[in-house]
């Protein structure tokens, strides 16, 4: 896949309890000493109450392992004794943690392709069904987050869309079971924008409320965004096999 063909231009931007648990581990790119003693998560936005997108800053004692981790996405290993590109460990849970999160979402992004690729999925429904299974209380609609279990146990969810999925169709005008067409035959990405949905959807569930505004249930818009500069990046890395 060629680089030009699968970064996104600057116009076209779109809009599990145990990944949120808190450690010590910093994530890339922080920028110590603002507000306080906070840390700015470099190529991160969260949506503000005027519909604007503002970096995001934490507190680094007690921000999600996702985003100390550089893995907003919560990928965890490819198997189970192989590791990502720019993966450097992972927690007792095997959530990832990466050099840098540009190595996350270009992971993401490979596996949304191996999906379409392998498993045939198509929409959003079926690509965060399989990226989190069903019975997998992310992201359970009539489960609270603090009511979220270890190890799954939400059966709604093997029968209801994730509300991740949810989010990502309407944010570009479809719905959850509707064909994103995101790669082409020869694996070069056909709607950027769809992809880039898709993405911001997963980081806004995954780095949680404490983190990306949670939008309610029929609104349109997604709580956290992955800036142009990070994404192309992620971009390059999977063009050129890093």
């Amino acid at each position: 896949m060629r680089q030009a063909l699968f970064r996104v231009t600057l116009a076209v931007a779109v809009a599990s309890a145990l990944f949120l648990s808190p450690g010590s581990t910093v994530a890339q790119g922080g920028s110590p000493g603002q507000r306080g003693g906070q840390e700015t998560a470099d190529g991160l936005l969260a949506r503000q109450g005027d519909g604007s997108y503002q970096p995001v800053t934490y507190d680094p004692d007690k921000a999600p392992f996702g985003l100390r981790a550089n893995n907003w996405v919560a990928l965890k290993g490819p198997n189970l004794s192989g590791r990502w590109p720019g993966q450097t460990g992972a927690n007792a849970q095997h959530f990832a943690r990466f050099e840098n999160p540009a190595y996350a979402i270009r992971g993401f992004v490979d596996l949304i392709r191996q999906y379409q690729v392998r498993h045939h999925a198509r929409s959003a429904a079926d690509f965060l069904g399989r990226y989190s299974p069903a019975g997998d209380c992310s992201g359970a609609p009539s489960v609270p987050p603090a009511e979220r279990r270890e190890g799954g146990g939400c059966p709604e969810n093997e029968k209801t869309p994730p509300v991740s999925a949810v989010r990502a169709a309407r944010a570009v005008g479809l719905g959850p079971t509707d064909d994103l067409d995101l790669f082409g035959a020869d694996g070069r990405i056909s709607h950027p924008d769809r992809l880039r949905a898709l993405l911001d959807a997963v980081v806004t569930q995954e780095l949680g409320p404490g983190v990306c505004p949670q939008p309610p249930r029929g609104e349109t818009w997604i709580g956290c965004r992955v800036d142009d500069r990070l994404y192309n990046r992620a971009a390059e890395l999977l063009d050129h096999g890093g």
